[in-house]
């Protein structure tokens, strides 16, 4: 170790500053033990009343009671997590020290000493795992801004690595800060010190690659002399959007000045105005185009538009139109409006106006607005539209085959449509026979559809049959066929007509919904919730699940307050705020439009048992019957699935039996190999077991040390109860049975049996 340390010990060797390098020993469960000096130069030593060589290699715990770790718990957080912390020591001789550490390699720290005078206060370490972003605890004095500890999100948002920062900007954070911001971030430092009220302010960091970061940044004093900072780079997309604004604006009026300018050279209708803050809107200048759609020369329409600039409109039009420019300029969206305009003549146009709204000043907009004659276009609307009905209507035949069939002379007409839209007629003889080897139809169908026929053709009225067939080529699909009999005075056949129709989604849709429906009645184990909503009426159909507190709140509730309450119960906030987003009913409905009928989230969830991590999915399905959305909203505890995974993995070694036992009704749980399977009352188990036993006074012991109530005795007292028992009759050796709670909150405890 020696050797990997000395390129962090050699700057240090002859340096004034203090310095040593420490590493921490651990019971291998995470808990600091002892201390290991691993390199101290004289100015440390001589703080800590030692020499360099005396320290080299010395044990805290072999010179100072081990109660004195606890002062020094920040150098663990440190080695073992990457983070920075700064914290007041005060050493045997009496000496008040103050510490700064960070991170040298995995499990040894680097402290920076430095004696103060009183006492000195605790600065609390900054873990990154706390803050998921950069934070600092700042010493704000007359000599400047000092930085006492800073986390590892800091060097990430700055560029800058951990020995770096504190070489740089430890005695002088200043020179982190841009040097155009920094007085006014120092006096509003100061005047928050001052009157003790926090601070928030937008300044600009200095990265190491020359660029700058804008930063939320926001102090309060916690501790003295202590002042804590968080850093939040969130405010630099809006910084960078501001920039990009002004100069968008920028260029907008020059595009305005520009366009003013063209405006009469330009061959299309354009009009211009103003709106001043507290007037009406004012015409300022129209294009010739305009005027000659309007009938008027330019000065005579540019003066009665100043007048009144909705007067060419109809009156019964005014009032939307008036509508929709104050909508376009409140929303700062494009106008696109159809309109009736009567020019001088008294001729109706129909126009297009399209019109952007722009900002020119404080509460000032500018209003570009360009028409265009759509009265030719409006004559054949009718027409267009009859077109797209028609073009609807093949579309929807596109999945309807017809049949035309004539019994006496087993002739049938099929019109069917193919994927281009175009009909195909075909003409059948033997129309029945045909059917009998038909590669369209399946196989398994064929004898149906012909018995089927000729029931229509024997006895007249209606019948449905559905079957699966495969007439363009893409794969089985299933049709429902509607038959209808044609006969005449006498009650004779002559003739059937029908329709098959593809209902291949239709069906697969009410199957999955009548899936999700069984999965309902009966949900599967782990289920902390299944709470069945029909989105379109917004009630709640079914609620079932092992917590009490889920189905209780949620029952008789509507579907939009069931969902709520859920939300409630998921105590992180970022993944709250997804799920609000996510799953709320419109939200729900949307995306079952889309054709998104799944959605899951895991995120942890509070129960009655406490805290658990927990996926909720999200299924949505049409009723058949009532055409209603319904939501299959399942809860499940992902906890409990890891446990059993783990007991499965646990269950592939050696163990004659693993069992688990619910101390709360008594009831045990064998876990083998392929799965878990219920085997009755512990008592009933153990009696079975201990019959295979030979009748001895071991027997005896072992059956009395192995009751309930002797195994929680022991387990009050130790983490695992072992128990000896006797060698079977059939011979092997003897059995060691161990108990151990397995989950100590929901009372399961976990026995094994093993041969020795």
């Amino acid at each position: 170790m020696a050797k990997h340390l000395e390129k962090f010990t050699k700057p240090f060797q002859e340096s004034r500053i203090p310095f040593l390098l420490t590493e921490v020993i651990t019971d291998g469960e995470g808990n600091m033990v002892d201390l290991v000096c691993r390199f101290a130069n004289a100015p440390a030593a001589a703080l800590l009343g030692d020499t360099p060589q005396a320290l080299r290699g010395r044990r805290f715990t072999r010179v100072y009671p081990p109660e004195r770790l606890e002062t020094l718990a920040p150098l663990a957080a440190v080695a073992f997590s990457g983070s920075c912390a700064s914290f007041a020591y005060q050493t045997a001789a009496g000496t008040a020290l103050q510490v700064v550490c960070y991170q040298v390699m995995y499990g040894v720290a680097g402290c920076l000493l430095e004696a103060r005078e009183g006492p000195v206060a605790d600065t609390p370490a900054l873990p990154p795992d706390a803050f998921p972003c950069a934070a600092c605890v700042l010493e704000l004095s007359r000599r400047g801004l000092r930085c006492l500890s800073f986390n590892q999100h800091l060097g990430a948002l700055t560029g800058w690595g951990q020995r770096q920062l504190y070489d740089r900007f430890a005695r002088d954070f200043s020179a982190l800060i841009c040097p155009e911001d920094w007085p006014e971030l120092l006096q509003a430092l100061l005047d928050a010190d001052r009157e003790k009220l926090p601070l928030r302010q937008e300044v600009r960091l200095s990265c190491r690659d020359g660029s700058e970061v804008w930063v939320d940044f926001r102090a309060r004093r916690s501790t003295e002399p202590g002042v804590f900072c968080v850093l939040l780079p969130e405010i630099q997309p809006a910084r960078q959007h501001h920039e990009q604004m002004k100069r968008q604006q920028s260029l907008l009026e020059e595009t305005r000045r520009a366009l003013e300018g063209l405006l009469h050279t330009l061959p299309g209708a354009f009009l211009l105005a103003r709106r001043g803050p507290d007037g009406p809107t004012e015409v300022t200048a129209v294009s010739d185009r305009l005027a000659q759609l309007l009938e008027l020369e330019v000065p005579e329409l540019t003066e009665q538009l100043r007048s009144d600039p909705l007067g060419f409109i109809p009156p019964q039009y005014r009032e939307e139109l008036q509508s929709a420019l104050i909508r376009s300029r409140v929303t700062m969206l494009p106008l696109r409006q159809l309109c009736p305009v009567r020019t001088s003549s008294g001729k109706l146009l129909q126009m297009s106006l399209e019109g952007v709204w722009q900002p020119v000043g404080q509460e000032e907009w500018a209003l570009y607005l360009t028409c265009g004659d759509r009265t030719e276009e409006k004559r054949t609307e009718a027409e267009l539209r009859l077109r797209t009905q028609l073009c609807d209507l093949l579309l929807d035949r596109s999945q309807i085959i017809s049949l035309d069939y004539v019994p006496g002379e087993d002739l049938a007409h099929v019109e069917a449509y193919d994927g281009g839209g175009h009909r195909i007629t075909r003409r059948i003889e033997h129309y029945l026979t045909h059917l009998e080897q038909a590669p369209s139809i399946h196989p398994e169908d064929r004898r149906r559809l012909i018995s089927a026929l000729r029931r229509a053709s024997a006895h007249p009225g209606t019948g449905s049959l559905e079957y699966r067939g495969n007439y363009d080529g893409r794969g089985w699909r299933w049709f429902r066929v509607s038959l209808v009999s044609l006969f005449d005075t006498r009650g004779d056949v002559y003739g059937l007509l029908g329709k098959a129709e593809d209902i291949s989604e239709r069906k697969a849709a009410a199957a999955r919904f009548a899936s999700l429906c069984r999965r309902c009645a009966a949900p599967p184990s782990g289920t902390l919730v299944l709470v069945r909503l029909d989105l379109t009426a917004g009630r709640i159909l079914d609620i079932r699940g092992e917590s009490a507190q889920l189905t209780g709140v949620v029952f008789a509730n509507s579907a939009e307050a069931s969902l709520r309450h859920l939300r409630r119960c998921i105590p992180d906030g970022p993944r709250q705020a997804e799920f609000a987003r996510r799953f709320i009913p419109s939200a729900l409905l949307d995306a079952f439009a889309r054709g998104q009928f799944y959605q899951s989230l895991e995120h942890p969830l509070t129960a009655e048992q406490g805290d658990v991590w927990a996926r909720t999915v999200m299924e949505t399905a049409e009723n058949p019957d009532s055409r209603h959305v319904e939501l299959f909203c399942t809860v499940s505890d992902l906890d409990n699935r890891r446990l059993e995974t783990a007991l499965l993995a646990l269950a592939q070694r050696d163990y004659a039996c693993l069992m688990t036992v619910d101390l709360s009704s008594g009831h045990c749980r064998i876990c083998g190999q392929t799965g878990f399977y219920s085997a009755g009352p512990l008592g009933a188990v153990a009696a079975r077991y201990f019959r295979s036993l030979p009748p001895t006074a071991e027997r005896a012991a072992a059956r009395r040390a192995l009751r309930p109530e002797i195994i929680l005795d022991h387990l009050r007292r130790e983490a695992v109860y072992t128990v000896d028992c006797p060698p079977q009759s059939s011979g092997g050796g003897p059995g060691r049975v161990r108990c151990s709670y397995l989950d100590e909150g929901h009372r399961t405890l976990l026995i094994t049996l093993a041969y020795l």
